[in-house]
């Protein structure tokens, strides 16, 4: 088993990154992450062990689509 890339603070920082307006693509680069990544830690779906985080990102509607 590999050990995680980050620790709980920096997905913490990460999330306060995004919060203060830095972008997924500065994020990625600043932590050498994939985009996936920085969105599953930005949704809470990882590095969230206690469930206090919530999607930090804006959820689309579909019907804006069209």
């Amino acid at each position: 088993m590999r050990s995680p890339k980050l620790t709980i603070n920096e997905a913490n920082q990460i999330r306060r990154l995004y919060k203060e307006g830095a972008s997924i693509n500065r994020l990625c680069k600043k932590y050498d992450l994939a985009r996936n990544s920085v969105k599953s830690i930005l949704k809470g779906e990882t590095y969230n062990k206690w469930g206090e985080h919530e999607n930090l990102r804006p959820k689309k509607d579909i019907n804006t689509l069209f």
